[in-house]
């Protein structure tokens, strides 16, 4: 048998077999990492600045040196195999010699730093500040000049000192290895050595704020929040990211009752701090933007603005005229309903209100979503990913991965993010069926046209050789794909495909739907809500826009209609228009409609919300900003209003109206149903939804005596214009960001991102 090893770090004992021997998954990670990273693990700390975890290793900032046992000189830990060097050996990360060492690293580095601590943004979570404090010589010994380096121009995100840089490298390896544009680098010999973009260019990347958490000094801080505050004044708070469908977890900082910053926040699958995009990390300014509406007004058609009014009088004015539709529409023998229109940014808590009230209402009010025409709801897979709860881990054991109509770098960073190093690790090919974009990382592309996937599934197009025989390939479909009217046949298209690849890959269900919305999963879980349409224009009694404006595409089409040489005396544009909205100013009467009623709520932040992202997990948003004097949450206004509605006698609903049990004991299947336990009997804002265990499927079984319906396939281009990623989201805020507008300058200036494909 052979004798057990043993190592020593700082005098305590540790077992080597028991530590680097050990072939449980769960100790695997230890066998090739570096010192630095396994002491951290243990509680023994060193310094460093060079070093992270998510990075390769340089090596060249030499603040981790320790000393290790009979070694002539200290090493560097961040560069040696922790498996290697402590194979019965001992190190000492505290010793004189370490201590020595560091002390002269620490000399030679603010040689030629800048002393601007006191209006440096970096000053009190500066990393050189504290190992100042530690390691730092209270005496100077060098009295020459100070070298100074010009500022770059990087673009409007990252502002640059770059006087301050030690050169640690890190965001150079950033942008080459994480966001995959090789803008930056180091260029110079020693004394003359400089980080910059070379010639005159911006860091051109959708990731470019990262660089800001990454660098450990002051030279790369945040541009459009210079000298606004010192870490020891900020509060912060765990809450989720609104621009996308993953909902990724962030961090935000506060100062009095003001967002300052928005930095990445912890994710326990990953052990690590999670990257983040520019939009998430910079849009949340268009909250709080000069054109948001924070008072309630009334527009009428004869130019007359009555603006400061109060709730009680808002609620009035819209009691009486859906009173005064009612009675109007009884008299001219019609039944046109009222159409609550949202978007898939809508949370939980309002969805399910808003459809009990049209269940109550069921002949005066409608819902309608903006976008999305999926029909068939009946299966979790058909909107929502495979894999709950993990898709990294699908990407992990796939070799092939085929994006239909999903541009992923802009639409689901996060999800591209995986995707590149999934790539990186090798053994993975892609393939796009829609935008021939760069997604930072090389690809092959299956064609434009929706005719190209029928091939594939009939088997007569060149890559289905690589969905046979590569193992377990992955499939993602974007969510703007249903959007289109042929939505059932490539629904159906794609359950074929599905059925084939079962024939070649046992069990195989690796088909991912990537939503672009926070809570549309969420909405799609609730119900199959139909999108407006033409035909709800022609017969409706008003619009009620929930959070959503009619600047949205699918509705922008609708409403300039015109401009198609359709016969707009066909459409029957709404009487009254209600805009429940907190991103943009009040709306005002046109040539499509008459009164404007305009109620000002939260915003994401200032509200409690629960939603269920791409993946399926649920996500809740805490409000942790007070909001302003007049605005209310959405379902604060709602229940206002449909309390006052019971006062008053609608006669087109008097023949269907129907009572809510909200007794639980007797109304299982509801909760079942829409997935809510307790649902606001009596307050609203403390009351979350949960998941219940039970799922039912419903098997439809066709009978093959008659002929099924045949979906049409269009052939036409599944994407032709690609959305600025900074402005033309579909979140309510990035578009009043004045950040993200001064990028979308930028990216259309040095990229056609409008170009015909």
């Amino acid at each position: 048998m052979n004798a057990e090893k043993y190592f020593y770090i700082n005098g305590q004992k540790f077992n080597y077999t028991l530590e680097f021997q050990n072939t449980h998954i769960n100790n695997y990670w230890k066998h090739n990492a570096p010192l630095i990273e396994y002491c951290e693990t243990i509680g023994v700390v060193i310094p460093h600045y060079c070093y992270h975890k998510d990075l390769s290793i340089s090596g060249n900032c030499r603040m981790c040196l320790v000393e290790l046992k009979n070694s002539p000189k200290p090493m560097v830990s961040c560069a040696m195999s922790a498996k290697s060097c402590l194979n019965n050996s001992e190190i000492f990360t505290e010793s004189p010699l370490v201590k020595k060492a560091r002390e002269n690293v620490l000399e030679f580095l603010l040689l030629n730093h800048p002393l601007d601590c006191p209006i440096c943004d970096q000053g009190g979570e500066c990393d050189l500040q504290d190992q100042s404090l530690y390691f730092g010589n209270s005496k100077k010994r060098f009295y020459s000049f100070k070298r100074i380096v010009t500022d770059k121009n990087i673009g409007p995100i990252v502002k640059t000192v770059m006087t301050r840089c030690i050169h640690c490298t890190r965001c150079v390896r950033f942008s080459a290895e994480i966001a995959g544009t090789e803008d930056l680098g180091m260029f110079g010999r020693g004394l003359d050595s400089e980080i910059g973009t070379y010639v005159n260019k911006t860091f051109q990347s959708e990731l470019s704020g990262n660089v800001i958490d990454l660098c450990p000094v002051g030279a790369l801080t945040a541009k459009p929040y210079p000298f606004l505050s010192r870490s020891w004044e900020l509060k912060s708070t765990e809450t989720i990211d609104f621009s996308d469908g993953f909902g990724t977890n962030i961090q935000a900082h506060i100062k009095n009752n003001k967002i300052i910053k928005i930095t990445p926040s912890y994710e326990p699958d990953s052990n690590s701090n999670n990257w983040i995009s520019d939009k998430t990390r910079f849009s949340f300014d268009g909250m709080f933007s000069p054109s948001r509406s924070v008072l309630g007004s009334i527009n009428y058609k004869t130019d007359t603005l009555i603006s400061k009014i109060s709730w009680k009088e808002l609620i009035n004015e819209i009691t009486i005229t859906l009173y005064f539709q009612d009675h109007l529409q009884k008299h001219f023998l019609t039944n046109k309903k009222l159409i609550v229109v949202f978007d898939n940014n809508i949370n939980l808590e309002v969805l399910n209100l808003i459809y009990l009230f049209s269940c109550k209402y069921s002949s005066f009010i409608t819902l309608r979503k903006l976008e999305g025409k999926l029909n068939n709801m009946d299966i979790n897979s058909n909107f929502l990913t495979h894999n709950k709860k993990d898709l990294k881990k699908s990407l992990i054991n796939s070799n092939l991965c085929l994006l239909v109509g999903l541009y992923s770098r802009y639409e689901n960073v996060t999800f591209n993010l995986n995707l590149r190093q999934r790539y990186l690790k090798g053994n993975l090919k892609v393939l796009t069926l829609g935008p021939n974009k760069d997604l930072t990382f090389p690809s092959l592309n299956a064609g434009l046209n929706i005719k190209n996937l029928k091939s594939i599934i009939e088997g007569n197009n060149y890559f289905c050789q690589d969905l046979i025989t590569l193992n377990n390939p992955l499939i993602g479909v974007s969510s703007s794909v249903f959007n289109r009217t042929d939505s059932e046949g490539i629904s159906q298209l794609l359950l074929k495909l599905k059925t084939v690849l079962r024939k070649y890959h046992a069990n195989w269900d690796n088909l991912n739907i990537l939503n672009l919305s926070i809570n549309e999963t969420g909405v799609n879980y609730l119900n199959n809500f139909k999108s407006i349409s033409e035909n709800d224009l022609k017969k409706n009694a008003g619009l009620y826009f929930l959070n959503s404006l009619p600047n949205k595409s699918n509705l922008k089409k609708l409403l300039n209609i015109k401009l198609l040489n359709f016969n707009n005396s066909k459409i029957n544009w709404p009487n009254y228009i209600i805009n429940q909205n907190s991103t943009s100013n009040t709306l005002k009467p046109n040539t499509f409609f008459f009164n404007c009623i305009n109620l000002p709520n939260n915003s994401f932040f200032e509200s409690t919300g629960s939603f269920y992202n791409t993946e399926g997990v649920l996500k809740k948003n805490i409000k942790f900003i007070s909001s302003k004097t007049y605005t209310k949450d959405d379902w604060q206004i709602l229940r206002k209003l449909f309390v006052n509605s019971n006062k008053i006698n609608l006669l087109n609903n008097s023949n269907n109206f129907y009572l809510i049990n909200f007794n639980l004991n007797n109304f299982i299947n509801f909760k079942n149903y829409i997935q809510f336990l307790n649902l606001a009997t009596n307050n609203l804002n403390l009351k979350s939804n949960t998941f219940t265990n039970t799922t039912k499927t419903n098997i439809i079984t066709v009978n093959t005596k008659f002929k099924t319906n045949c979906n049409k396939i269009f052939e036409t281009k599944l994407k032709i214009w690609i959305n600025d990623f900074y402005i033309g989201g579909l979140d309510h805020y990035s578009k009043s960001s004045i950040t993200m507008v001064n990028c979308s300058k930028i990216l259309r200036a040095e990229i056609n991102n409008f170009s015909h494909i």
